[in-house]
């Protein structure tokens, strides 16, 4: 499972048919001190209702249809993050 922020949406006109009528986002994930990390931007399906900047948690295969192709899923969002010292 990912630590992400929702950095924006992803418009796709043309989808397969597993994916029609899911929104995708673009996601960012965050580091151990809650910052993007460079180069780890994903596109995501919405399973949740995230809006840009939430902080999400993205399951990496947790698609309907694994055995057809890999997907990232947004399956909760984050309310509080709390770091021990």
């Amino acid at each position: 499972m990912i630590l992400a922020t929702v950095t924006g949406h992803v418009v796709a006109t043309q989808k397969c048919d597993q994916l029609r009528g899911s929104n995708l986002l673009l996601v960012t994930a965050l580091g151990d001190d809650l910052k993007p990390i460079k180069d780890r931007t994903y596109v995501a399906v919405d399973s949740v209702g995230a809006g840009v900047a939430d902080h999400v948690l993205v399951e990496d295969y947790f698609a309907l249809y694994k055995e057809q192709y890999k997907a990232m899923s947004i399956v909760a969002i984050v309310e509080k993050i709390h770091k021990g010292c």
